[in-house]
């Protein structure tokens, strides 16, 4: 079982790098052989992943004709069900319905505000 400072020294690597860490987990990296390897593969994954941006990756000339190869028969979308398009048909007039009622509503309330005025 780690002691609990190795697994604050890693969970702090993890998520706020070395950076992170206070100047008291660095005195015990320095007497950790465990804190301190997990120190040095912490910076070789920050050296790899500082060369990844520069670095060019250009996928095969032919992946795209694999992939679809593989995936096409599961590619094409299927229609919707029946049941779908009932439930997007009734939820148009819905809406429909309630547009409708609302420029009704608005209508009889600019009419009495007409009839009041004069």
């Amino acid at each position: 079982m780690r002691r609990p400072r190795c697994v604050s020294v890693a969970a702090t690597l993890s998520a706020r790098g070395e950076a992170g860490l206070s100047p008291r987990m660095l005195d015990h990296v320095d007497g950790c052989m465990v804190c301190r390897s997990e120190l040095v593969g912490h910076r070789s994954l920050e050296r790899d992943l500082a060369d990844l941006r520069t670095s060019e990756m250009r996928a095969p000339a032919d992946l795209y004709p694999r992939v679809m190869a593989d995936v096409g028969p599961w590619a094409v979308p299927d229609p919707p069900p029946a049941s779908l398009r009932m439930r997007i048909a009734a939820a148009a007039a819905v809406a429909t319905a309630a547009t409708a009622t609302a420029a009704a509503g608005t209508a009889v309330i600019v009419l009495r505000a007409r009839q009041r005025a004069a």
